[in-house]
């Protein structure tokens, strides 16, 4: 029964799911037209004027009609394509991922950006890169803002280089400062190059510098002793490239029937060979006792490869004093001079 007062509507209608009206069940003339309704389905429909008929409204619009077929949303939820004709919800996922395309025709997905497959351009130096597309670095020009401390590749703060990618002959231009560490040659061979042109010349390469003590001791040739006095027994000796530079004192605490040539052992480094001239590695020794006028020795390196000095003295006279005990019994020693080394 239509309320009172309301002229009511009445249109063909039927339950049946997807049944949609026939031609011939809808009249459509300047007169009126007749609507036909799917009450399960939710769609109305009419007969145009080329005969055929068409839906006017949806329960649900279509894509295919302005719509989106979607009767619910998660928050989040992304809309896209599936088809040519209809719409697809993409459910969101957890904080991080980004928005990436599948390909042509292909379906959307979230995910991790790829470094390898997703980036593209170069970075420049005003952005935190540095504005290099290749994996060697040749110049560190404009590279600002890193900590040099820790930088052991565990830390996401350091600029780290390492053997991959490598490093190859770079030119640094203007100085180099190191506040807090070291310069460390890593291969043994390698240092400091003063030659004009890189790898022109060895010998104008210095690998090699340092410094420390060493405990010397005498020996007599043929037979008896000579005893250092232990507190006092310490020389410095000082390595800049191949030349060892000696110098310090010692003293003599007690000597024991020597015969013999007289010999200072424990040499920080080997001899250089002969053919080097390292017999010309000269070293002025003086002697100073209650009995002696302060005579002066001339040491000489006499076995190539070696680390002995063979000590030869000469006497007021300037005559070669062959007798170890007058010259070290009771002494102090005051040594210095260089030699050179194998390497």
């Amino acid at each position: 029964m239509a309320q009172t007062g309301f002229t009511p509507i009445l249109l063909y209608s039927t339950s049946t799911a997807a049944a949609a009206p026939a031609v011939g069940n809808l009249t459509n003339s300047t007169l009126g037209s007749e609507l036909a309704i799917n009450i399960t389905d939710g769609k109305l429909f009419y007969k145009d004027n080329a005969n055929a008929i068409q839906v006017i409204a949806w329960k649900v619009t279509p894509a295919t009609a302005g719509g989106t077929g979607q009767t619910s949303y998660a928050i989040g939820d992304i809309l896209y394509a599936n088809t040519t004709t209809t719409l697809a919800k993409l459910a969101d996922v957890a904080t991080g991922n980004a928005l990436i395309s599948g390909g042509v025709g292909i379906a959307p997905s979230w995910g991790k950006i790829g470094l390898t497959t997703h980036i593209s351009g170069v970075l420049p130096v005003a952005n935190g890169g540095t504005n290099a597309s290749t994996a060697s670095i040749t110049s560190f020009n404009n590279i600002t803002g890193y900590s040099a401390s820790g930088a052991t590749g565990t830390t996401t703060t350091n600029l780290v280089f390492s053997t991959n990618p490598s490093i190859t002959t770079p030119t640094l231009v203007g100085n180099v400062t190191v506040s807090t560490e070291n310069i460390v040659i890593g291969t043994s061979g390698k240092g400091i190059d003063f030659s004009a042109t890189a790898g022109s010349g060895t010998s104008e390469l210095l690998d090699d510098y340092e410094e420390g003590y060493f405990n010397p001791t005498l020996t007599c040739g043929t037979s008896g002793t000579i005893t250092l006095t232990a507190a006092e027994d310490t020389l410095a000796y000082t390595k800049i490239g191949r030349v060892v530079y000696i110098s310090g004192q010692f003293a003599i605490s007690s000597v024991a029937s020597p015969v013999g040539t007289v010999t200072m052992n424990n040499l920080p480094f080997a001899v250089a060979s002969l053919d080097e001239r390292a017999e010309s590695a000269i070293f002025n020794v003086v002697l100073s006792n209650t009995t002696l006028n302060t005579p002066t020795f001339f040491g000489l390196i006499t076995t190539a490869g070696g680390t002995t000095l063979l000590i030869r003295a000469k006497d007021n006279a300037g005559a070669i004093n062959s007798s170890p005990a007058s010259l070290f019994a009771a002494s102090d020693v005051w040594i210095s001079g260089y030699y050179l080394t194998a390497a």
